[in-house]
């Protein structure tokens, strides 16, 4: 509790919390107060209940209205990128080095009640929760994390999150691991310029196939890794006659090409 009142009182990041309905009549020193309690609550998984019984004068309704009325997944939100930006402003370089530009993304399954509308069962971890999906920087602060299905691709998750995480980081490279990356993934980061590099799953039994036919010995530290070389023959004309092959309908690059111009006008 005093880091969370700390991280607070040096940020600000309550400041811009205001009421769903565009009203209220708590003091900001009330309101404060019972931000904290209730977002201390949920962080550590306490319950409104139990933190409701300390010897601060708020009672658990007081603490339950506020949840409602003011503590949304925007403001939540904003208020986790407010402590980023701040994390970052606050870095000495003489101790930290210069500002990373570097993310690992992962999901992470929480367990929830099978009375929670979000609940799903997964096969993977065999049980019944969420998943929420993480983006960390180096330096092990976090800057973005979204509520993803069980059955959702990691992949549109690792985009969005190194994308919109709206702090003041410049994302550069994305690690993951091999639930985050596919070849359309590499095209779209491609395409949105940054780098992603995934931890891929049996990486000794995966083959690379070679650009150019004749030149064996182009790349000699990945030839265990290369097979034969690639059929550009089988590949249409991407320029002139995008379909004209019945056996790859489209190349990967056009795909990739379409949904990151959908990011790129978005922001």
């Amino acid at each position: 509790m005093d880091m969370l009142k700390e991280a607070v009182l040096r940020t600000g990041c309550l400041d811009a919390v205001t009421s769903v309905s565009g009203g209220g009549s708590l003091s900001a020193e009330v309101l404060a107060e019972r931000l904290l309690l209730v977002i201390y609550a949920y962080g550590t998984n306490t319950g409104i209940k139990a933190v409701a019984s300390g010897g601060h004068g708020h009672t658990a309704d007081e603490l339950r209205y506020v949840r409602r009325r003011y503590l949304s997944a925007e403001a939540a939100r904003a208020i986790a990128i407010q402590i980023a930006n701040a994390t970052f402003a606050a870095r000495s370089t003489d101790l930290w080095g210069q500002g990373s530009t570097a993310v690992a993304s992962d999901s992470t399954h929480v367990r929830a009640y099978d009375q929670n509308l979000f609940t799903e069962w997964h096969s993977r971890y065999g049980g019944r929760g969420v998943l929420i999906y993480w983006h960390v920087e180096k330096k092990s602060l976090a800057i973005h994390s979204q509520l993803i299905n069980c059955t959702a691709s990691e992949v549109a998750a690792m985009v969005e999150g190194a994308m919109r995480h709206g702090t003041t980081m410049d994302v550069e490279v994305n690690y993951t691991d091999s639930h985050g990356q596919s070849e359309i993934g590499f095209g779209i980061t491609r395409l949105l310029n940054f780098d992603l590099l995934p931890r891929i799953k049996r990486i000794n039994k995966v083959k690379l196939y070679r650009p150019v036919p004749g030149e064996p010995d182009a790349y000699p530290n990945l030839t265990p890794a290369l097979t034969r070389p690639i059929r550009w023959e089988l590949c249409p004309c991407r320029k002139s006659h995008p379909y004209r092959s019945s056996r790859i309908p489209v190349l990967v690059e056009d795909a990739a090409e379409a949904i990151a111009s959908t990011y790129i006008e978005a922001d």
